[in-house]
């Protein structure tokens, strides 16, 4: 026993001297590199001192859903330019650009009347018309995988409520891959210069819904019933339309899941009746909107700028606060942690909280439209747009030619456990606006943490947003923006910029994943109107 005991303790007093020499090694390496020290600095700050979820509790309880064109998405307007004021950071101010028309929310009611009564939960797509009162008819499916199947159903949609989308099963609920961000089929690079493009599937899928919407209109149906395809009867939310912020051509509304399995189940069975109204309001004018930005100038290239980003508006059956109060108030607690432990960036950090994203990346383009003089001195755009999981790696985007830079600013940063960059495209968020005009756009993969069950819900609310891995978020923004800042030279554009980046009036979805082939991943693909 007293043999033991000694080798215990001489153990003890090895381990000691290796933990002790480990943390001697880790204050030299930080001494002698910036850096490093300055991450671990802003790692501890967010660590020890967040604010980031009394700010985001504050923006979901006491703001809520900031619909693009509302009153409440003014106010988070200007109460995260007072957050930013109050940060310390400088140049703040709001952007402003302009949409057709606001759209508020009125009552959408709708049931079964047979063969038998069933009530139904539904909520109109935003921007989509009204019907004429309380609309009675028969509810048909338009199976029609192709133009050509349109054909058949000529002269029989008078008058009718019309499902298209075949349901996909919500029980039991497919397990979800934390990692299915970062691990997926190799996909193609860009076309070399002076090729041509792949196809757009956007524009692919927006002809297809432009050519059935028309044909539907044309042929009198009189309301559109959509799957909203999550469990347990939440709803999901997007446009009407398939021209941002302008009417639709027909009432359209999301349907629960179970609502509409249950319509689909019905009609395999024979004739089925509706009865639906909605009713909601349209602005007559023209309405400004705004994104909220700040900067941290940089102490040696100020003319120089990385910018962290995030949307700030979210669709309204919610309070927005997974989709996305948690990547606006994650760049929120960046700019104040930056901004406290005074760290004097070499290049301007760029904060911006983007509107109109919901609706097609709308407020991202405007500023890159409006900036365009500066975009080739923009070392890159990290946006965080995912919900509340971790976040897991950086990913490019397929900006090859920045992987060995974001390798060297993320290679430090042990405690964040992140994996290494992914090359994977995001089609569904702001970079996407930037990485079009050149400019590396970036993006947070991260867990999905039931982003998708709570996302444009009814469910999408602060008490599913996860303290520490969105503060992990924050850290992670923080270190790499000033790591970015810190650079010897700008951050390569891109090897092959795209076509110059189109107008807002073919929208660009975002958000919901769909996976349409093998080599490319669409967000928000099956929410179009």
């Amino acid at each position: 026993m007293n043999k033991n005991r000694k080798a215990i303790k001489v153990i003890g007093l090895m381990l000691c001297l290796l933990v002790g020499r480990a943390w001697t090694a880790r204050a030299a390496n930080e001494e002698s590199n910036p850096v490093t020290a300055a991450d671990a600095k802003i790692l501890g700050e967010i660590h020890e001192h967040s604010e980031l979820m009394d700010n985001l509790e504050y923006l979901s309880d006491e703001i809520g859903p900031r619909l693009t064109g509302s009153p409440q998405l003014k106010r988070a307007n200007d109460w995260t330019a007072e957050m930013f004021k109050k940060y310390g950071l400088t140049n703040v101010h709001l952007e402003s650009y302009t949409i057709p028309h606001a759209w508020e929310r009125g009552k959408a009611s709708a049931r079964i009347v047979a063969p038998t009564e069933h009530p139904l939960t539904i909520a109109s797509a935003a921007w989509a018309p009204n019907t004429k009162g309380k609309m009675h008819g028969p509810v048909i499916y338009f199976d029609a995988k192709k133009p050509e199947d349109y054909e058949k159903y000529k002269g029989k949609l008078k008058g009718a409520i019309v499902i298209f989308q075949e349901p996909r099963p919500l029980s039991p609920p497919n397990p979800i891959d934390q990692n299915r961000e970062i691990y997926h089929p190799l996909e193609e690079p860009p076309p070399p210069a002076g090729q041509p493009a792949a196809p757009d599937p956007y524009e692919n899928y927006l002809r297809v819904a432009k050519e059935r919407t028309a044909f539907l209109k044309e042929e009198g149906v009189v309301a559109v019933l959509r799957d909203a395809n999550k469990p347990h009867a939440l709803l999901n939310m997007t446009d009407g339309t398939t021209e941002p912020f302008q009417m639709g051509l027909l009432p359209t509304a999301f349907i629960t899941g179970e609502g509409y399995r249950l319509i689909y189940r019905m009609l395999k069975k024979g004739p089925v009746e509706m009865e639906i109204e909605i009713s909601n309001s349209l602005s007559k004018r023209p309405v400004e909107v705004y994104n909220t930005v700040g900067e941290i100038r940089g102490s040696e290239k100020p003319d120089e700028v990385v910018i962290l980003g995030a949307h700030l508006d979210s669709w309204d059956l919610g309070t927005g606060s997974t989709d996305n109060g948690t990547g606006s108030m994650a760049v929120l607690e960046a700019a104040r942690t930056l901004a406290k432990l005074d760290l004097k960036p070499k290049r301007t950090i760029r904060f911006i909280l983007f509107t109109g994203e919901e609706q097609g990346l709308i407020g991202s383009k405007e500023y890159v439209r409006a900036h365009k003089s500066e975009l080739g001195k923009i070392s890159g755009a990290l946006i965080h747009d995912s919900g509340t999981g971790r976040v897991l790696a950086i990913g490019l985007h397929d900006n090859y030619q920045d992987r060995q830079i974001v390798d060297q600013i993320i290679a430090p940063l042990g405690e964040l456990k992140m994996l290494e960059p992914t090359t994977a495209r995001e089609y569904g968020t702001d970079s996407l606006s930037f990485d079009e005009v050149g400019v590396p756009g970036f993006w947070c993969a991260q867990e999905i943490a039931e982003y998708f069950k709570t996302h444009h819900s009814q469910s999408d609310t602060f008490d599913k947003v996860w303290k520490e891995d969105i503060n992990q978020g924050a850290q992670a923004l923080a270190t790499w923006a000033y790591s970015t800042a810190q650079l010897a030279e700008t951050a390569s554009t891109r090897l092959t910029p795209l076509p110059e980046s189109k107008t807002w009036n073919s929208p660009v979805c975002a958000s919901t994943a769909v996976i349409l082939s093998p080599q490319v991943t669409v967000h928000n693909v099956h929410d179009l109107g």
